[in-house]
C-alpha cells in the first residue's frame, strides 16, 4: 500500500484522535492562561457573555468549528501527497495514473471549498452572537447603578466609553476568532507537516557537517530566531496602537462636541478657536501614525524578506539528494508544499504579532473600562429613611472628591406642601444638595436623610433631557404614557401649545428646542407625574420672569400637596417659597 493510501485511510481515525486531543489540550491552555495577566483580562470579559442556556450551544459550534478546520489541515496534508503522485506520475510518464490524482486533487479542492465556505458562516455566526452578548454586557454595566453618571463624574475615567462599547468591542470578538482559528491552525499543521517533511528529509551537509533531517531542525531553528527578532521590532506597537485608539476617540468626541453646541460656537465667533483645537487633536493622531507607520514598515519589511527568501530554500536543500537519484520531482514537489507550509504555520505568531498589537490595546480598553464600571465604590452615604410624607435632613455632611468637607451638618424639614428656596454663591454646593437627596452624589455624604420612595422624587436640571424621537417620546420621557389624556392640556398650560401638532414628528428635538421651551417641557412633566417631590436646579433660569411666575403658581396650583425644593439666584423666586435656606449658614428662614 503506497504512503498516500495508508494516510487516507488513516484520516478518519487521525480525526477524532486529533479532535480529542485538541479540545483536551485547550481545556488545559484556558486553565493555565486564566492565571495569567492577559487571561484574567480575556476572560473578565467573555465570562459574563456564556450562561447555562447558550454555553452548551456555545461549545457544540466551537467544537464543530474546531472539526472542520482539522478537515482542513488534513485536507492540506493529503495534497501534498496526492501532488506527489501526480508529478511523479508525470515524470514516469504514466498518463492513467496522472489522470487519476488529477481528479483526486480536483475532488480535494471541491472539498476545500465546501469546508471554507461552511468555517466562514460559523465564524461569521458565532461573531454576530457574541456581539450581541458583549454588546448586552458592555451597555448594561454602563447603565447599571447610574455608573455612566458615576464614571463621567470620576477624575480619573475611561476615556470614550463610547467607543469602547461600539468600535473596540466589535474588532475584539473578530480579532478573536481570528486569533484563535490562527493559533490553531499554525500548531496542529505545525505537528503534522514537521511528520510529513521529516519523512522526506534526507541527510543534510552543512559547512562539513551532516546532519540527519537536517531541514526539519533548519526550518525551526529559523522560525524560532525570526519570530524573536520581529517581536523585538514590533513591541513599541502595543503602546501606539492603544494611543492610536484613544487619540481617536478623543478627535471624533471634539467633532461631536462642536456639532452638539453649534449654536453656541456659531455666537462666539468661535470657529477659529475650534479649528485650533481639532488641528491639535489631529496633529496628535498624525504624530502617532507616523510612529505605526515606521515600525509597521520595519516589522512587514522584515517579515516580508523572511517569507520570500525561504521560497527557495526546500529545492536547493532537497537538490542534491534529486540529482543522486534518491528521490523523485514528486518528492521534490512534496517537500516544497510541506516545507512552505510549516514554515508558514510556525511563522503565524510572527507574521500576526503587528495585529495582536492592536488586539492588546483593544483588550485592554475593554477590560479597563468593565473593570472601573464593577470598582465604583459607592462611598460613604447617609441613612435613608422612606417616609410617606415630607422630606427632612438630619446633620447631613457633603465631601468633595479629595476627601474635603464642601457643606457640613445640614438640618432641613419641610411637610407636605411646603416650598423650600435654597439660595447662596455660585459653587457653595447647593446643587450638590440637590444630588444628595436624588441619590447622585458621588463623593460621599454622612447623616440621616427622611424622603418618600425614589420613584415619588423628580429631579428637574436647568438644561432638561430629551431622547432621540418623535415630540410625543420626547416629552414623556422617561416613562410617561405617550398617550396620557392631560398631555395636550398640559402642554398648553405651560406655554407649548404651538408644538401640539408636532406630537408625532421626529426631530432632535434636544437641538431642535431653545432652552426657554426645554424647561416648560420639564413642567409639562411635572404636572404629568405628579411626584411628592420636586428638586428643580435652576429650572426657570431661561425663562421670562412672567413666565417664571406661571409655571410656580401652575405647579403650586396642581400639585398643592407636593414639595417643592427650588434653587436659584432671582429674587422674584422668594414669592413662591414658603420656606428658604442660606447655603453656609444652614438654617431654614
Amino acid at each position: 500500500m503506497e504512503k498516500w493510501q495508508i494516510e487516507l485511510n488513516d484520516s478518519p481515525m487521525w480525526l477524532l484522535q486529533t479532535l480529542g486531543g485538541v479540545m483536551a489540550s485547550l481545556v488545559l491552555i484556558v486553565f493555565l492562561a486564566g492565571k495569567t495577566r492577559f487571561g484574567k483580562q480575556f476572560w473578565y470579559i467573555l465570562r459574563p457573555c456564556i450562561d447555562k442556556k447558550s454555553g452548551a450551544k456555545t461549545a457544540l459550534v466551537v467544537t464543530l468549528m474546531v472539526l472542520l478546520l482539522l478537515t482542513e489541515i488534513r485536507l492540506n496534508v493529503l495534497n501534498t501527497f496526492f501532488y506527489n503522485g501526480l508529478y511523479s506520475a508525470l515524470q514516469d510518464a504514466k498518463a492513467q495514473a496522472f489522470w487519476f490524482f488529477a481528479l483526486i486533487n480536483a475532488g480535494v479542492v471541491l472539498m476545500r471549498t465546501f469546508n471554507g465556505i461552511v468555517n466562514d458562516f460559523l465564524d461569521q455566526a458565532l461573531a454576530i452572537k457574541w456581539s450581541e452578548k458583549l454588546n448586552a454586557v458592555l451597555t448594561e454595566r454602563w447603565l447599571a447603578d447610574k455608573n455612566y453618571y458615576r464614571l463621567q463624574m470620576r477624575r480619573h475615567t475611561p476615556d470614550n466609553i463610547d467607543q469602547r462599547i461600539q468600535q473596540d468591542a466589535q474588532e475584539f470578538i473578530a480579532s478573536t476568532i481570528e486569533f484563535i482559528r490562527g493559533m490553531l491552525n499554525s500548531v496542529i499543521s505545525a505537528i503534522e507537516f514537521t511528520i510529513v517533511l521529516w519523512g522526506l528529509s534526507g541527510i543534510l551537509s552543512l559547512f562539513g557537517f551532516e546532519i540527519p533531517r537536517g531541514m526539519v531542525f533548519f526550518v525551526f531553528v529559523f522560525v524560532l530566531l525570526s519570530t524573536v527578532a520581529a517581536m523585538w521590532i514590533g513591541k513599541p506597537l502595543i503602546r501606539y496602537n492603544y494611543d492610536n485608539e484613544k487619540l481617536n476617540g478623543d478627535y471624533r468626541y471634539s467633532l461631536i462636541r462642536v456639532r452638539d453646541h453649534a449654536e453656541s460656537v456659531a455666537f462666539y465667533n468661535g470657529e477659529w478657536r475650534e479649528r485650533q483645537q481639532l488641528g491639535e487633536r489631529f496633529a496628535a493622531i498624525i504624530r502617532n501614525r507616523w510612529k505605526i507607520a515606521r515600525q509597521s514598515v520595519a516589522l512587514n519589511g522584515f517579515n516580508d524578506l523572511l517569507t520570500q527568501g525561504v521560497q527557495l530554500l526546500p529545492l536547493m536543500l532537497q537538490a542534491p539528494r534529486f540529482f543522486a537519484g534518491q528521490i523523485k520531482i514528486g518528492d521534490m514537489h512534496q517537500t516544497v508544499q510541506a516545507f512552505n507550509r510549516l514554515q508558514r504555520a510556525l511563522s503565524f505568531f510572527r507574521n500576526f504579532y503587528e495585529e495582536f498589537t492592536a488586539y492588546r490595546a483593544r483588550l485592554e480598553r475593554l477590560s479597563g473600562f468593565l473593570t472601573s464600571a464593577n470598582q465604583i465604590k459607592q462611598t460613604g452615604t447617609p441613612q435613608v429613611n422612606e417616609v410617606s410624607d415630607g422630606l427632612s435632613l438630619e446633620n447631613v455632611t457633603l465631601y468633595r472628591h479629595n476627601g474635603d468637607v464642601l457643606l457640613e451638618n445640614l438640618n432641613i424639614s419641610v411637610q407636605n406642601g411646603d416650598a423650600l428656596l435654597i439660595q447662596g454663591p455660585s459653587g457653595c454646593g447647593k446643587t450638590s444638595l440637590l444630588r444628595t437627596l436624588a441619590g447622585l452624589w458621588p463623593f460621599g455624604s454622612s447623616g440621616t436623610i427622611g424622603r418618600p420612595a425614589h420613584r415619588d422624587i423628580l429631579f428637574v436640571p436647568q438644561r432638561p433631557y430629551t431622547p432621540q424621537g418623535s415630540l410625543r417620546q420626547a416629552v414623556c420621557y422617561p416613562d410617561i404614557n405617550p398617550h396620557h389624556p392631560d398631555l395636550t392640556a398640559a402642554m398648553q398650560a405651560c406655554y407649548l401649545g404651538h408644538l401640539t401638532d408636532k406630537l408625532d414628528k421626529p426631530d432632535d428635538w434636544q437641538n431642535r428646542l431653545s432652552p426657554g421651551e426645554l424647561q416648560r417641557v420639564a413642567f409639562v412633566r411635572i404636572l404629568l407625574t405628579r411626584p411628592k417631590v420636586v428638586l428643580l436646579d435652576e429650572a426657570t433660569a431661561a425663562l421670562d420672569e412672567p413666565t417664571e411666575a406661571a409655571l410656580y403658581t401652575l405647579i403650586r396650583e396642581r400639585l398643592p400637596e407636593s414639595i417643592i425644593v427650588s434653587i436659584g439666584h432671582r429674587g422674584t423666586l422668594a414669592a413662591f417659597h414658603n420656606r428658604r435656606m442660606f447655603v453656609g449658614e444652614a438654617a431654614c428662614g
